[in-house]
C-alpha cells in the first residue's frame, strides 16, 4: 500500500470489509482466517484509514482478532479518520473543557449529509456469495461506502452543520 492510499473498513461478527476509496474497489473478509488477513492490512496501512464509531467499536474489535491487549497496541502505521468523531464535532461542536457530543449511527448521519437515497449494491460484488451471506456483504460494503463517502465530503470542506 502506499502512502497516499486511503481505505475505508467495517467490523462485523464475521467479516471484514474494505474499500479502498480511490479506486472504489470493496473486498469481503470472511470467516477468521480472512479476518485476521484483513486485520493485518488495515493496521499495516501506512496510509489513511477511515472508519464510522471505529475509535471505539471496530480497531478493539481489530485488536481482539490480531491478540493485542488493546488499541494503543496495534500500532497503526497510517492515519485513523473516525467519521463518527468528525462527524458530531461538525453538528455539535463542544463546548471549551467539555466532551463532543457523539451523534447518531452511520445511516443517519448518511441521510443528514446526503439526503434519504442510500447507495446501490455495485454489480462488481463477488459472485460467490449467496442468500443470506451475500446481503451481509451487502450491508457491509454499504457501511464503507458510507463512511467513505462522508470522509470525501469532509476532506472537500463540504460538511457542514446544516
Amino acid at each position: 500500500m502506499t502512502q497516499g492510499q486511503v481505505l475505508a473498513f467495517d467490523w462485523g461478527r464475521n467479516i471484514i470489509g474494505i474499500l479502498n476509496v480511490k479506486t472504489n474497489r470493496y473486498y469481503a473478509y470472511l470467516h477468521e482466517a480472512r479476518m485476521i488477513r484483513a486485520a493485518k492490512k488495515i493496521v499495516s496501512s501506512p496510509g489513511t484509514i477511515v472508519s464510522f464509531n471505529g475509535s471505539r467499536r471496530d480497531l478493539p474489535e481489530l485488536a481482539k482478532i490480531l491478540d493485542v491487549g488493546s488499541v494503543t497496541e496495534l500500532r497503526m502505521c497510517g492515519k485513523h479518520d473516525d467519521m463518527l468523531e468528525i462527524t458530531s464535532s461538525i453538528r455539535w461542536p463542544p463546548d471549551p473543557g467539555t466532551k463532543p457530543i457523539l451523534g447518531t449511527n452511520l445511516s443517519t448521519t448518511y441521510s443528514h449529509f446526503f439526503g434519504k437515497e442510500f447507495p446501490k449494491r455495485p454489480e462488481y460484488l463477488p459472485e460467490e456469495y449467496d442468500g443470506d451471506e451475500l446481503e451481509y456483504v451487502v450491508c457491509n460494503w454499504r457501511d464503507c461506502f458510507m463512511a467513505a463517502a462522508l470522509w470525501k465530503k469532509w476532506k472537500r470542506g463540504e460538511l457542514t452543520a446544516d
